[in-house]
């Protein structure tokens, strides 16, 4: 994949789940975050921004998993926000969690074909490869050959996944 030698040139800390709730993983995540989109030739001067609020609700209330929850419900990079979802923000977030969360290693066209596979709601497959699909093949990160096994997905889940 074309981001795999951000991890080689910059540095980059790993952190647990349990981790996650401190100003240093956001930290990093920002920096993965925007790096990331610049390497990928498409970052926007609203990435400043990107989770922005995740550190101030961490003082608030002190519980990184409401903080979590109640992110990606207002956040349309992730794909629990009930609105018009921004697909280039959400698959460079999942091409760069690799490099600052231990338990996910995979890049964005592997969490795609995953979150496709393990999906039984037809509906909710058709949206993601509808959303998704078309800003991976922007961002480089698959090709025709990978949109074609995506999209055979919709229909045929558990098909080729290990």
């Amino acid at each position: 994949m074309q981001t795999n030698f951000i991890k080689h040139k910059y540095k980059f800390k790993k952190f647990s789940k349990k981790q996650r709730g401190s100003f240093k993983y956001w930290y990093y995540h920002w920096k993965a975050f925007n790096l990331t989109a610049y390497h990928l030739g498409h970052w926007r001067f609203k990435y400043l921004f990107h989770d922005i609020e995740k550190p101030f609700l961490m003082l608030l209330w002190k519980d990184y998993n409401r903080v979590q929850k109640w992110h990606r419900t207002h956040n349309n990079h992730h794909v629990e926000f009930d609105g018009l979802w921004d697909a280039h923000a959400m698959i460079i977030d999942w091409e760069c969690s690799r490099f600052t969360k231990i338990d996910a290693p995979m890049d964005a066209w592997q969490t795609l074909q995953k979150m496709m596979n393990v999906s039984k709601d037809k509906k909710y497959r058709r949206k993601l490869y509808k959303n998704l699909a078309g800003a991976l093949y922007d961002l480089n990160l698959t090709s025709i050959i990978g949109l074609n096994i995506l999209y055979n997905y919709i229909e045929n889940p558990n098909v080729g996944y290990n």
